[in-house]
């Protein structure tokens, strides 16, 4: 097991007046390669390293440590408290233009943005990863200041060197990665504490038996892995929240959710790919792949009232799902943003008779919850054990849920019947509060899907 911490080591100090450059006080270095422009005030103890360029009108504040290699450009105004690590400009890819105004005590470190920082101002997110966008676009997992990196070098269930250690003795933000791929057999679920990325990019990884729990843990980012046939019963391969309390800020990116049989994917053995309950809001489901699952996604379980689970939110998108059986989702009261998804061929697992509940469907909203569902596709081929279920419902609502679907189109190839807004009355009334990239409804999208989605990268 490697681990990293990143620190930051230069210090760049300056308060107002006219300009000055004392080189008689003690400690104040002045590299060759520096250019200090007109209007700038450096105070007394000030280190600047080479490479470091600050131009006509920016003013630093006391207390403002600069790396070797960041640039700030005319106009920028940094108070007091800033920190900017080294390499800031160049690994995570910001860019600070003139006037750009950063407060008091924000913090940006190399591949992140502290989460005090508005996004929609300046956002560098996790580097390298797929633009997060939604209602968990804030989520900065364990790219934060003074994280460290630990390495993946076992695939055994627990010990040194494995996942479940990486999790498990993590005291403040962690990115995990991992130096080997695999599949990891899992004999009991993974914990995921709060302010951790696990990142599977570059990799192989699989975790097979069981699956990860966030039990109320805010800030988590888990991408590019799968997670493959969970069981024997009522087990989740990706729980989110817990009746101790919500996790809120949460990322699910490139991740694929498969069952290796239609028996492992029924719900006899197993729950839900992904269960979003007790409260739990600000995710971001993206990129996933959901294969032979009998039970995609339930956002709101009935296990807590309203006033919890109506705080639910949740947006998923470039998910496709192929094989599965139902709720694609089903939603339990909160808001749920679905777009640019294809939901390929539910079907029913058994025959209704054989079981309470047996069912089968696309999207659902129950409870009076609000779900958009928007420039997606559909398409369902006939099955024998369809007979007498509502598996031709691509969009239906129960007891005041609601669903507002939009350009939703049915794909070529479709065959089975499909019903849309069974028992649907009116619209939601809610409005998409954040920006979005909106990829048209057509061939190229499916083709993308088929592509990108799942652990891909």
């Amino acid at each position: 097991m490697r681990r990293v911490v990143l620190l930051s080591s230069v210090v760049v100090l300056a308060c107002g007046g006219v300009p000055v450059v004392d080189a008689s006080d003690s400690g104040i270095t002045s590299d060759a390669s520096v250019s200090v422009d007109a209007g700038l005030t450096i105070d007394a103890g000030v280190m600047l390293d080479a490479g470091v360029t600050l131009d006509a009108g920016v003013t630093l504040d006391a207390s403002v440590p600069l790396d070797a290699g960041v640039t700030l450009d005319a106009g920028m105004t940094l108070d007091a408290g800033v920190t900017l690590d080294a390499g800031v400009t160049n690994d995570a890819g910001v860019m600070f233009d003139a006037g750009a105004l950063l407060d008091a005590g924000t913090t940006l470190d190399a591949g992140g943005l502290d989460a005090g920082v508005d996004s929609g101002v300046i956002d560098a997110g996790p580097p390298g990863l797929f633009p997060i966008e939604g209602f968990g676009a804030a989520t900065r997992g364990g790219w934060q200041p003074n994280h460290d990196e630990v390495l993946v070098t076992s695939l055994a269930n627990a010990g040194p060197g494995t996942l479940r250690e990486a999790l498990d003795t993590a005291t403040g933000p962690r990115v995990i990665r991992f130096d080997l791929s695999g599949v990891i057999p899992l004999t009991t679920p993974l914990f995921v504490p709060s302010n951790v990325s696990i990142d599977g990019r570059g990799k192989h990884i699989t975790l097979t038996g069981k699956g990860l729990i966030l039990v109320g843990t805010d800030d988590v980012i888990i991408t590019n892995i799968a997670i493959e046939d969970v069981g024997p019963n009522s087990e989740d391969g990706l729980r989110i929240g817990d009746p101790a309390g919500p996790s809120e800020r949460v990322v699910i990116d490139h991740v694929t959710f498969r069952a290796t049989t239609q028996s492992k994917g029924d719900s006899a053995n197993v729950d839900e790919a992904i269960s979003v309950v007790f409260g739990a809001r600000d995710i971001t489901l993206s990129w996933l792949k959901i294969e032979g699952w009998e039970k995609f996604i339930l956002i709101g379980n009935g296990d807590a009232p309203q006033s919890v689970d109506g705080a639910i939110t949740v947006s998923m998108h470039h998910i496709l799902t192929t094989a599965t059986g139902r709720r694609h989702p089903q939603a339990r009261y909160g808001i749920t943003d679905i777009w640019n998804c294809f939901f390929d061929d539910w079907r029913m697992f058994d025959w209704a008779f054989l079981a309470p509940y047996r069912e089968s469907f696309a999207v659902q909203a129950q409870d009076s919850a609000r779900i958009r569902f928007e420039n997606s596709f559909v398409r369902r081929l006939p099955h024998t054990k369809d007979v007498g279920s509502q598996a031709d419902h691509a969009t239906r609502c129960e007891t005041n849920g609601k669903i507002d679907t939009v350009n939703v189109q049915v794909a070529p190839g479709s065959t089975a019947p499909l019903q849309f807004g069974v028992g649907c009355t009116g619209s939601t009334g809610w409005t998409r509060p954040y920006p979005i990239t909106l990829d048209p409804a057509d061939a190229a999208l499916r083709a993308r899907l088929a592509a990108e989605a799942g652990n891909t990268l």
